[in-house]
């Protein structure tokens, strides 16, 4: 069971099954030429990712843009690739044989005109099937990045509500959108329950578009502890370390 548990495609098709859940669930497939010319042509941007990777290692964005064009975005690199075949060629020398998945992007909103998303934990107690939201923090990827994750972009941390205030989305209602994600998240821990019966923390990666519409981008079962530590709130990383201990 170790490798499932690391292994996005097979978490994504586990929680796409389920009918609460599925309209949560961005479209997702196994990368492969058709997937690749399928999600593209529909989505106009896709992102690429590895099945295996953590912390925003390996993804890679590709954008349609006008006249036969596709733009690729990798890291802090920006490259032009002259038709759909052909950027995948590009990829897939860049790839490698590493399983890779291929799924519609979400039109992140912005802080400081940089895409966020968040990472929610998801917590039970030892001896109780009853799941809570323990933090959020809100990720914001570095400048000239696509991924949110921290240490990759030197992106910025902050606080569920002062960070909805600062962005893009600042006109939405906090509550609204945090009772939303929240129910989301549990739905996804209840749900992943079923494969993983012994475990007791979800990090759940959540992005919303501009009109707060909620994204499950993955689902974690050993999420890290930095972001919460970063983050300066001893009071949020207290109650995620004491659920931690049963």
């Amino acid at each position: 069971m170790g490798s499932v548990t690391r292994n996005k495609w097979y978490k994504y098709v586990f929680l796409k099954r389920y009918g609460p859940l599925a309209r949560y669930l961005p479209k997702t497939r196994m990368m492969s030429l058709h997937s690749f010319r399928a999600l593209l042509g529909k989505y106009g941007h896709v992102i690429v990712k590895p099945v295996w990777g953590s912390r925003g290692r390996g993804v890679i964005q590709v954008s349609k843009l006008g006249h036969h064009k596709y733009g690729i975005h990798y890291e802090n690199r920006q490259k032009v690739k002259r038709g759909k075949k052909n950027t995948y060629r590009y990829l897939r020398k860049k790839i490698g044989s590493t399983p890779y998945m291929v799924q519609k992007r979400i039109t992140r909103p912005t802080i400081d005109n940089r895409p966020f998303d968040m990472r929610v934990i998801v917590q039970r107690k030892r001896h109780s099937s009853h799941w809570v939201v323990t933090g959020k923090v809100i990720k914001v990827a570095g400048k000239g990045y696509i991924v949110s994750n921290n240490t990759r972009s030197k992106g910025q941390l902050h606080k569920f509500k002062s960070g909805i205030r600062k962005s893009s989305i600042r006109h939405l209602s906090v509550s609204d959108l945090e009772s939303k994600i929240d129910k989301v998240s549990i739905r996804s821990a209840k749900r992943l329950g079923a494969l993983f019966p012994h475990h007791r923390i979800y990090g759940m990666d959540i992005a919303t578009n501009q009109k707060g519409r909620v994204a499950i981008i993955e689902t974690n079962l050993y999420p890290a502890m930095s972001h919460f530590r970063k983050l300066n709130d001893r009071e949020l990383y207290n109650r995620i370390m004491s659920y931690k201990r049963g």
